[in-house]
Parts: C-alpha cells; sequence; structure tokens
C-alpha cells in the first residue's frame, strides 16, 4: 500500500469521489474525517466538483453530527433508513424507529444538497398496496436519490441460518417482480430515473462512486476490510483487499506501513467477468472491448443473440444494455451470458 501511495503521488490520478462506508463511519471523530481528506488533497489532485459521501444510520447519535460533517467537507449523505414500517424494522432485526428515521432525514435534507436513503422490499407478506404506500410516503422525504433492494437471503447471517431450516423470509419470484416493476414505475412518474438496477435519482444525483463500481473503473480501498481495483496493461486488473479485523489492520499497518492482506492481478477473463456482472446493472449498459468476442467459452454468443431476439437485451455493435422487460431476468441473463 505505502509503494502503492508512492506511485500513485507522482503520476497523480484525478480523484472524483470519496466514500466513507463499510458500517458507521459518522462514529469516527471528526478529526479523522478532516485528516483523511487534507492527506487525499496532498497525494492526489481532486476534481473541484468531488463527491464526498459518508454512510449514516438513522439514530439520534449520528444524527447530531450531520452539521459537523458538513464542515469537515462531507457533500453528500447516505442515511441506511431501510423502511418506514414498523414491522419491516422489527423483521429485519433494525434498532431505530421510524420517528429516527424522519429525523434523520429531515437534518440531511436541511444541511446536504444530496441526500440518498436506502430501502428494503420483499418480505413475505408485503403486498402491492402496503409497497406502494410506503413508496409514496418514501417521496415525500425530499431525497434526491433512492436505493430500493429487493430482501436477498445471503450466506453468512441469521436469515441464511433460519431460511436452511424452512423459514419463509421473501415474497416469492413472482410477487418480487410485481414490486420491482411498481417500484421503478412510481419512481420514473415522480421524475427518478432508473440509472440502475436498484438505483434511482433525479438528473444530476447519480452517485459517482457507485458508477465507479459499476464501470469497472479504479478506485483505492483503505481501512479493514476494504477491496481496491486499478486497471493494469493488457487488460488485468489488480485486486487488493485490507485485513478485515481492525485489530489486525492497525497491527499490520505498524508493522509493515500498510493494511493489504490480499494483493493479486486479476487475468482478461476474470476482468471480463467483472465488467459483465457489475456493468448490466446500469440501465445505459456498457461498451464491450473487441476482445470480449474473442473469447467465446467465457462468454456465450449464442444466449447473447438470444436474448436480443427475444428482447431482453439490446446490442448495439459493442454496446450492451439489459432491457425494461430484462430488467427483472437479470440475474439469470447474467448466468447464461457467463457460462
Amino acid at each position: 500500500m505505502a509503494r502503492l501511495y508512492q506511485e500513485k503521488a507522482k503520476n497523480p490520478t484525478e480523484v472524483n469521489s470519496v466514500f466513507f462506508g463499510g458500517g458507521t463511519p459518522t462514529l469516527m471523530p471528526i478529526s479523522i474525517i478532516e485528516e483523511i481528506l487534507e492527506t487525499i488533497n496532498k497525494l492526489f489532485s481532486v476534481a473541484s466538483d468531488v463527491e464526498i459521501t459518508a454512510e449514516a444510520n438513522p439514530s439520534s447519535t449520528e444524527t447530531l453530527k450531520l452539521a459537523s460533517f458538513k464542515s469537515a467537507g462531507i457533500n453528500r449523505i447516505s442515511v441506511g433508513a431501510q423502511s418506514l414500517n414498523p414491522k419491516t424494522l422489527n423483521f429485519l432485526g433494525r434498532l431505530h424507529s421510524i420517528k429516527d428515521v424522519h429525523n434523520a432525514l429531515s437534518a440531511a435534507t436541511g444541511l446536504f444538497t444530496h441526500v440518498s436513503a436506502d430501502f428494503i422490499y420483499g418480505m413475505p407478506e408485503q403486498t402491492a398496496c402496503g409497497w406502494m404506500d410506503e413508496l409514496e410516503q418514501i417521496l415525500q422525504l425530499g431525497l434526491s436519490h433512492i436505493s430500493a433492494y429487493q430482501l436477498t437471503i445471503e450466506r453468512g447471517t441469521q436469515f441464511y441460518t433460519r431460511s436452511k431450516k424452512g423459514e419463509i423470509l421473501t415474497c416469492n419470484d413472482e410477487i418480487m417482480a410485481d414490486l420491482y416493476e411498481l417500484t421503478t414505475s412510481i419512481m420514473f412518474k415522480n421524475g427518478f430515473e432508473t440509472y440502475e438496477i436498484s438505483n434511482y435519482a433525479k438528473p444530476d444525483a447519480y452517485c459517482r462512486h457507485n458508477l465507479i463500481y459499476w464501470n469497472s473503473q479504479d478506485w483505492l480501498g483503505i481501512g479493514p476490510g476494504a477491496h481496491g481495483r486499478f486497471t493494469l496493461p493488457e487488460n488485468q486488473r489488480l485486486h487488493s483487499q485490507t485485513r478485515r479485523s481492525p485489530e489486525g489492520w492497525l497491527s499490520a499497518i505498524q508493522d509493515n506501513q500498510h493494511g493489504v492482506d490480499i494483493h493479486n492481478k486479476e487475468d482478461k477473463a476474470e476482468f471480463m467477468r467483472e465488467i459483465i456482472l457489475m456493468g448490466l446493472r446500469l440501465s445505459s449498459g456498457i461498451d464491450m472491448p473487441d476482445w470480449f468476442f474473442e473469447k467465446e467459452k467465457l462468454i456465450n454468443l449464442n444466449w447473447l443473440q438470444q436474448f436480443k431476439k427475444d428482447n431482453l437485451i439490446d446490442l448495439h455493435k459493442n454496446h450492451i444494455k439489459v432491457t425494461p422487460k430484462g430488467r427483472v431476468h437479470l440475474n439469470s441473463i447474467i448466468s447464461k451470458l457467463l457460462n
């Protein structure tokens, strides 16, 4: 990591986005935020309109710190609201209340031009009418960016353990598809663009940092468990990951002057998978390099043409994007394209 910093300092790359996430960064002392931003300005060329985001939970303690975060240089806030339904918050195991959400978002929108909030849908007993009512409430919050994620069961979580025991924790696929189409329709009618499959924004409020991920561009991951990516010659990617344990990360910093635990190169095929996996989430789609089509064993050209025929994707020369019809089948499309 130290070497990487030195190389970047000699050949500065313009920084367009800084993102304080991965938990509850608002619990950090303001002085640490200020020092990190000062260091970034020393090491890199920073865009005049740089996006600097901090994630926050809607707790009273974190809400009180929002003004200090603005004075430190933060210009965008993302709040983990999750729901405006008390039953859903309880189901998800969240400790905050609906009042906490309203207080946090009221404070945030009063301080910041760009405020985002995350919401989750697809609970077992959720209905279209109930979710529509919640969406109407969400739209009254004055947000410029809304992330609406379908509830998924991931390995290593309590939900996964419960689901393995036979408990039903999400609605069925058909209802989930209906809820997705309902979300997209209501957002569109209220001036939000579906720029990514689960993200909706006013025209000037796309999350620049997430676009870096989805477009397979370069970023530096700092802090425990952070991932980084850099594009190398010959279409390779440098992948770094720091130690997950905060204690182990701090110890490595003291001993080695960096906390990188994994440092390897991904080959052209792995890079291609990343581009497809991330890029097809974007409504605008992606431009695929010519060498994509030389790797038929890695991208299934038969499925590519079939999806085009079925109007699930648009393909023009090397530009590919998923159609509105194809969005509800995105996981299947990606899986088949990547064999």
